[in-house]
C-alpha cells in the first residue's frame, strides 16, 4: 500500500506527458488490488475469478514492458530507471503471487484438475473425515500425479515407502517388515533418547540442525549402536537437501546424496544386518529400508513438528503432527465406487476413476476436527509403519524440551511449505518451472 501512494505521488508529475506514464501509476495498485483478491481468507470468489486475475496481472505486467521497450527513447534517465524498476518489481511479485498460490487450496486444486483433465480421470478434494477414512481404507493406489510427479524423482536415488507406488511399494514393504524383525526392542531406542537429550550441553541453543543432528544420533545409536562422530555432519546437511528437493525449493546436490548413501552402505556392511540381505544392501530396493523411515524422514519430518511443538506447547504429540502434518496432501487413486448404505439406500461416496486428494493441513487447522478420532499416521494399507517408532523419540524430546527457552527449532529451519513460507525469487522460479514441466508434460 504504501509502495503504491508512493509511486502514485512521483509519477503523478508526469500525467500530461502521454498515457504511458499512467501505467507505473496503476500498476503498483493494481498488484494491491489483486493481493486482496487472491489472499482474503475469508472471499466467497470462484477459483476461475482468482486464476483470472492472475491472468490479467501477467497480461497488463507485459505491456507495460511493450511500452518501455517501445518508448524508451522517450524518457529520461531517471524516468526509463524508475519504469525500469516499477516493472522489475512488480515481475518478481508476480512470480511470489504464483507460487504461493498454487501452494494453498484453491490454487492446487486448480493445478491438481488441469492435471487431472491431462490424464482423462476426475479430481476430487476431500476435506470431510468420514469421506476420506473410507478412501484411505479402500485403496493402497497412489495414482500418477503429486508423489510419481514431484516426490519420486526429490527422493532419488532413494526409493520411498511413503511415495512409491504398486510392484515397488509392495517389494519394499515386505523388505522393511523382514528388516524390522531384527531391530532392537523399541524401548531401547527410548532409553537411548533419554540419555542423549541428558548429554546435551544446557548452554547450547537448540536450533533446527540441533534437532536434526540428535535425530539423527538418536536412530544410529539405536540401530548401530554408533556413538555420533563428528564427520557424519554432511549427512545432517544432506537431509536439508533432500527436502529442499521435496519442498520444490530447489534442485538438490546429488553428490552429497550419493556419499550419504555411500555412509549407510559402509555401516549396514560393518553390522549384522548385512546377512539379511547381503551384497544386495548396495541395491535402491534394500538400503532405502533403512535411509527413508529411519534416517532422512525423521530429520525432516521431526524437525517440523519440533517447530509445532514451540509455537503450541499445550498440544499432544498426536495434535502437533495433526495441526501441522508432515504431509499437507495425501493422494489416492479409486478404481471402483466407494459405496456406503444408509437405511438400506447406498451412497456413493467416490465415483470410480477418480483421483482423491486429503488435505491433511486444511483438515488439521479446521476446529471442528481438532478432537475427532483422526490418526495423523494414517489409516488402511498404507497406514505410516514407523508410529511405533516415532511416537515413543517425540515424546520424550518434546517433554525434554517443553518451556526451554533454549529451544528454538524455528531458527535455521528451512525449505517447509508449512513453516516458513518465504520464497526467495529463486525458489518462486524453480517451483514455477517444475509445475509447468509437469502441467506440459502431463
Amino acid at each position: 500500500m504504501l509502495y503504491s501512494i508512493v509511486t502514485t505521488i512521483y509519477f503523478w508529475n508526469f500525467r500530461n506527458e502521454g498515457t504511458l506514464f499512467y501505467l507505473p501509476i496503476l500498476l503498483p495498485w493494481f498488484q494491491f488490488f489483486t493481493a486482496l483478491l487472491l489472499f482474503t481468507k475469508n472471499h466467497k470468489l470462484f477459483t476461475v475469478l482468482q486464476l483470472g486475475a492472475i491472468s490479467l496481472f501477467f497480461f497488463y505486467l507485459g505491456m507495460h514492458l511493450v511500452c518501455i521497450l517501445l518508448w524508451w527513447r522517450q524518457f529520461r534517465f531517471v524516468e526509463f530507471g524508475c519504469n525500469l524498476l516499477i516493472w522489475c518489481y512488480g515481475f518478481y511479485y508476480f512470480l511470489h503471487m504464483i507460487s504461493l498460490t498454487i501452494r494453498f487450496t484453491d490454487g492446487r486444486f486448480l493445478i491438481l484438475s488441469l492435471l487431472g483433465w491431462k490424464s482423462g480421470c476426475k479430481v476430487a478434494w476431500i476435506t470431510d473425515i468420514h469421506i476420506a477414512k473410507q478412501v484411505l481404507l479402500a485403496s493402497s493406489n497412489k495414482g500418477s500425479f503429486i508423489e510419481e510427479k514431484v516426490a519420486c524423482p526429490a527422493w532419488s536415488p532413494v526409493l520411498s515407502l511413503e511415495s512409491v507406488n504398486g510392484n515397488s511399494w509392495i517389494d519394499l514393504k515386505s523388505k522393511f517388515l523382514i528388516f524390522q524383525k531384527y531391530l532392537p526392542p523399541v524401548e531401547h531406542l527410548t532409553h537411548i533418547v533419554r540419555h542423549i537429550l541428558s548429554s546435551q550441553d544446557a548452554n547450547i541453543e537448540i536450533d533446527a540442525k540441533q534437532v536434526v543432528q540428535i535425530t539423527l544420533a538418536c536412530f544410529v545409536k539405536w540401530i548401530f549402536n554408533r556413538d555420533w562422530d563428528s564427520k557424519w555432519d554432511f549427512v545432517c546437511e544432506a537431509s536439508w537437501e533432500w527436502r529442499k528437493e521435496i519442498a520444490i525449493k530447489g534442485k538438490a546436490d546429488t553428490a552429497l546424496k550419493y556419499k550419504t548413501i555411500d555412509w549407510l552402505i559402509d555401516l549396514i556392511n560393518q553390522s549384522d544386518y548385512y546377512q539379511i540381505f547381503g551384497e544386495q544392501w548396495s541395491t535402491p530396493e534394500c538400503y532405502s529400508v533403512i535411509m527413508q523411515p529411519f534416517i532422512l524422514s525423521p530429520m525432516i519430518n521431526f524437525s517440523d513438528i519440533a517447530v509445532s511443538s514451540s509455537r503450541h506447547p499445550d498440544l499432544s504429540i498426536q495434535e502437533l503432527i495433526h495441526y501441522y502434518h508432515p504431509f499437507p496432501i495425501i493422494e489416492r487413486y479409486i478404481e471402483k465406487d466407494i459405496v456406503e448404505c444408509n437405511d438400506g439406500v447406498k451412497c456413493v461416496l467416490v465415483n470410480a476413476n477418480t483421483q482423491v486428494f486429503i488435505p491433511l493441513d486444511t483438515i488439521g487447522q479446521q476446529e471442528q476436527y481438532n478432537h475427532k478420532l483422526w490418526t495423523p499416521f494414517g489409516i488402511g494399507p498404507r497406514k505410516c509403519l514407523g508410529t511405533q517408532y516415532a511416537i515413543p523419540f517425540l515424546t520424550e524430546f518434546i517433554t525434554h524440551y517443553k518451556n526451554n527457552p533454549k529451544f528454538v527449532p524455528e531458527k535455521n529451519h528451512k525449505y517447509s511449505g508449512r513453516n516458513n513460507d518465504q520464497l526467495s525469487i529463486r525458489e518462486s522460479i524453480y517451483q514455477l518451472i517444475i509445475f509447468g514441466k509437469i502441467l506440459i508434460r502431463g
